[in-house]
């Protein structure tokens, strides 16, 4: 869930909302197998469920998003405010570590290192996968406890599994799971084929087993398991299900019925759904769940939409025309900025919200995290009132180099055409320190084209890390992190003229005076949303040290993605600034060896290393595949990572134990992942 604020509107908000302290957690042993100690008696799948178990806190906890839909449907939620609605109520059949590793081992629960620190995860499932090199096919053999039960009492089994996946793999199905999209055998026959009645890959091997065969090996097919365990008992129709007879509980083509009926979103999760009213959703915690009854009895997600709006223009009235010092009822100085707005309104801002707001994930400016400072009477962003734990998103942005475009004679694999791209990747990766003016603590600076915390990255423990373009053409360091801007400007202004010596082009002194053939001394860059993207700044500081050597970078701003992608298709792209979701199952191939790719490699070799990499099944060598693939791209520099984008966790420190909130969290693991094991103080 991601809540944009306004400037002030932001701050309103930030001096309620109240955060844990960020921290490393201990180094530990496996934990014990999750087991649930019922609160409620269970009969014959009833359940009375008051939501709150024995020394469970009657502090409800509150959650911000933006603004609900009322689509609390897993298979309808589209906005993520609604699917967060319905995540609360759910039990996902496959999970994932804080690297997005899949966790396959999730009845016995397995330990994973992160950060220095060792966790234990633990799923509903087992997964197995085994690929078949003779019938090029892979066999996922799907394991679920036999202990699961959903929220109304009624017993999690297989059936369950196999009804969410053939709704979600139905031809009517147009939601935000990618199940229906993989190369399943008999899927497509299934989708296309009024006659045929079910997916021959797909197989019931018991009351607690199943398996899935699908063409080929997709890396994109454990993502697409990661799907709630949806009840066929409320969802669809009990009398309409039976496997041996090849009927799954709806009409094929038509679910409709499914999506429009129980808004009341029901699942096997950490709480039950009570209600919605008045902007709010509320919840109960579910007594039966397989980590444990959650320790806060109940929560609530908030709308914030309106408050915000309501706040900003209270805000801006009132600051217009404030001036001097004035002190708050909180012991808080607010004191005149100059122009008119204030440096702190404590306050006000309690009293407008009542504090009513305990989490919220946001996207935080400068300007922003100044505000969370003031709200600390230690000035930090973590402090009394408000701790900030900034968590990558796995987005990230980056400069890309068409080979094909930006090369020197006839061939975009020679040293010389790396010699030329190198140039520009050696400018632009030096200006990525500049960009914390924008982000502040916000800022996450990257060296290989994927997430920060991915498994899949190259960590600055391993031994092949390299910091992306910080090498001179003979292999020193360019600059020193220490360096002041004037002698790294210098020293990086001596790389690019050397590199591009190096690529043909004729150097007089600390200037360019002619080109090789097949190259230029004038290029053009793309950048989508003109000066109001973040990397506008680092295009246009490399701009203007390319002409301070002779040579011409033309920034050509387009409105959006879209004119990107119209002025891509006119063959004519050079450079871009772009931005890349790993998120879902990225395919090296596919984006960067394909023909259809922006980066325009027609090196034979690093497509099929790239091919080879998606298609390998064991982690441990993908993960090398991965690595070398990414080194390769870097050393055609077709691709200048440059940040990854952060979102900021606020929670509550004044009503929230920090020392229960999950820690090292990533794009993979958000803190809900652990909201059983959240107190309240």
């Amino acid at each position: 869930m991601r809540v944009i604020f306004k400037r002030f509107a932001t701050a309103v908000v930030l001096l309620l909302v109240i955060v844990c302290a960020a921290g490393c957690s201990r180094k530990q042993e496996k934990k014990p197998k999750p087991k649930p100690q019922a609160t409620a008696v269970v009969d014959n799948g009833n359940i009375d469920a008051q939501g709150k178990g024995e020394g469970q806190s009657d502090k409800p906890l509150v959650i911000g998003c933006d603004k609900l839909s009322k689509k609390f449907n897993p298979f309808a939620a589209k906005s993520m405010d609604d699917k967060q609605a319905v995540d609360l109520t759910q039990l996902y059949l496959v999970s994932c570590d804080r690297q997005g590793q899949i966790i396959y081992k999730g009845i016995d629960g397995e330990v994973k290192t992160y950060n220095g620190n060792s966790y234990t995860y633990y799923g509903p499932a087992d997964i197995e996968v085994k690929y078949n090199k003779k019938k090029d096919e892979t066999l996922y053999t799907i394991l679920l406890r036999d202990d699961l039960r959903f929220s109304d009492g009624e017993p999690v089994t297989i059936d369950d599994v196999i009804f969410t996946m053939y709704v979600l793999c139905d031809k009517d199905y147009k939601g935000s799971y990618n199940l229906g999209n993989q190369n399943i055998k008999g899927l497509l026959r299934y989708q296309n084929n009024k006659k045929v009645k079910n997916i021959s890959g797909i197989k019931r091997l018991g009351n607690y087993k199943m398996s899935i065969i699908t063409d080929g090996f997709n890396v994109s097919m454990a993502e697409a398991l990661k799907i709630p365990v949806c009840p066929l008992h409320y969802y669809g129709d009990v009398a309409k299900y039976n496997y041996s007879k090849k009927r799954f509980g709806f009409k094929k083509g038509d679910i409709s019925g499914i999506c429009a009926n129980k808004t009341s979103p029901a699942g096997a999760g950490p709480y039950r759904f009570v209600k919605y009213e008045e902007k709010i959703a509320y919840y109960a915690s579910n007594e039966i769940y397989y980590k444990g009854c959650p320790k806060i009895a109940y929560v609530q997600l908030k709308e914030m939409g309106g408050i915000l709006k309501a706040a900003q223009s209270k805000i801006d009235r009132e600051t217009a025309g404030s001036q001097g010092t004035a002190a708050s009822g909180d012991g808080v100085t607010e004191e005149n900025n100059g122009d008119g707005s204030v440096l702190n309104r404590n306050a006000e801002a309690l009293e407008m919200t009542e504090g009513t707001v305990d989490v919220i994930n946001t996207v935080l400016d400068g300007e922003d995290i100044s505000w969370v400072a003031y709200a600390n009477s230690n000035g930090e962003i973590t402090g009394n009132k408000i701790t900030t734990n900034f968590v990558p998103t796995g987005v990230y942005q980056y400069i890309g180099i068409n080979a094909q475009n930006v090369k020197t004679g006839k061939e975009p694999g020679s040293r010389q055409s790396k010699n030329l791209r190198k140039a520009f990747a050696v400018a632009f990766s030096a200006f990525r320190d500049n960009l914390y003016d924008y982000y502040k603590d916000g800022l996450c600076i990257i060296q290989y084209p994927c997430s920060s915390a991915s498994w899949l990255c190259a960590g600055k423990g391993d031994e092949d890390y390299k910091q992306a373009y910080n090498r001179g053409i003979n292999g020193g360091a360019i600059y020193n992190e220490e360096d002041d801007a004037e002698k790294r400007y210098e020293d990086v202004k001596a790389a690019v003229l050397s590199y591009l010596e190096a690529a043909g082009y004729t150097i007089n002194g600390m200037s360019v005076s002619s080109a090789p053939a097949g190259a230029a001394l004038e290029y053009s860059i793309i950048v989508a949303g003109g000066e109001t993207n973040p990397l506008y700044q680092l295009v246009s500081q490399a701009a203007g040290m390319f002409q301070d050597i002779g040579m011409e970078l033309d920034i050509i701003p387009a409105s959006g993605e879209e004119e990107v992608e119209k002025r891509i298709t006119n063959g004519k792209l050079q450079m871009w600034a772009g931005r890349c979701n790993t998120n879902t199952g990225i395919s090296l191939y596919k984006r960067y060896a394909d023909k259809d790719s922006l980066f325009g490699i027609t090196n034979k070799g690093f497509a099929k290393l790239a091919k080879l990499a998606d298609r390998t099944v064991k982690d441990k060598f993908r993960k090398q595949r991965y690595k070398r693939c990414y080194n390769s791209i870097l050393g055609m520099a077709v691709e200048v990572p440059v940040i990854e984008q952060q979102e900021a966790l606020l929670y509550s420190s004044s009503r929230i134990d920090t020392d229960t909130m999950a820690k090292d969290l990533t794009a993979y693991y958000s803190w809900v992942n652990e909201i059983e094991s959240v107190e309240m103080k």
